[in-house]
């Protein structure tokens, strides 16, 4: 059975369409539906049925689609894993990162990638939790660096924690209240608080320790996912920046950016989770990347 002619008709079944699929794969139709007819024929039973204008996956041919989406990932498995041995430092890194993973982690890995790594390529994105976990099972992320929260155990999905990232109020070194110790959530409300996103579960938190006036709707002056936007203001304003202590390692490296000398409660803290799919070989350079990043959340002021 060749191998090709099942690509060919697992295109055809996650598209629905002919001319979707051979657009995919890069055929003509006639020679994507004589790859199906042939398939047909090895097999001895009909895939698709024909109704008008649609196709239609037989119950036959969803029963070979469940198998051959097996049989294909196993052979993408073992070129993988054959080229894993001969690749050591060099090769391609696919991960995909949760929207505050992406903030903390995207400048610092692709530093340390660039000069420890200078033969492998880096490629970062950022999705929906649904679209990154698909993307791993058809094999076009090579791991999941995510909030640990957002994906649910799974048979089929092998996660290791790689600590518990806090959080923190930031200002430039300079600020009035850089240098004040134990300060009060009013203290730090009379200046303006800029902040990513804050999740519901932080919010919760905030108000149970410091009431309602510490709901984010009410302090947080300015938001934006864009954390190098957000810093640069903080650096050239009175403004303070609520939000994880890694999404600021560069600042504190320079001594622009202060901690603030403000407790907040334990709970407020994210645990990352690194994800990748269970039994799959795994290039090596993969363990670097999650130590440095597991590193990173545990000494994030460094």
């Amino acid at each position: 059975m060749n191998l090709r002619h099942l690509e060919h008709f697992l295109a055809l079944v996650k598209t629905g369409s002919f001319r979707r699929a051979s657009e995919t794969l890069h055929l003509t139709q006639p020679a994507l539906s004589r790859s199906v007819q042939t398939l047909e024929k090895e097999l001895g039973i009909r895939l698709i049925d024909r109704v008008g204008k649609r196709n239609e996956v037989t119950q036959f041919g969803v029963l070979v689609a469940e198998k051959a989406s097996k049989i294909v990932a196993d052979a993408i498995d073992l070129k993988h894993s054959v080229q894993l041995m001969t690749q050591r430092d060099s090769g391609t890194i696919r991960l995909g990162l949760g929207s505050a993973p992406a903030a903390t982690f995207t400048a610092p890995l692709m530093s340390y990638v660039l000069t420890q790594y200078p033969r492998v390529h880096l490629h970062l994105s950022t999705n929906s939790p649904e679209t990154q976990v698909a993307l791993l099972r058809e094999r076009a992320l090579d791991a999941l660096l995510v909030h640990s929260r957002v994906i649910p155990p799974q048979t089929d999905l092998h996660i290791e924690l790689l600590g518990t990232a806090h959080s923190g109020f930031m200002s430039r070194h300079d600020h009035p209240l850089a240098k004040r110790k134990h300060l009060t959530f009013q203290d730090l409300i009379e200046y303006p608080i800029v902040s990513t996103m804050v999740t519901d579960e932080i919010s919760a938190i905030l108000v149970h320790r410091f009431g309602p006036i510490a709901h984010p709707s009410r302090f947080v002056r300015a938001s934006s996912e864009s954390v190098p936007a957000l810093l640069e203001v903080v650096q050239s304003t009175d403004a303070i920046f609520f939000g994880l202590l890694a999404t600021v390692r560069p600042g504190f490296g320079s001594g622009e950016i202060a901690v603030l000398d403000f407790k907040l409660p334990r709970e407020a803290a994210a645990r990352y989770a690194f994800i990748t799919l269970d039994g799959r070989t795994t290039t090596p350079m993969l363990g670097p990347i999650q130590k440095f990043c597991a590193d990173l959340v545990s000494n994030p002021t460094r």
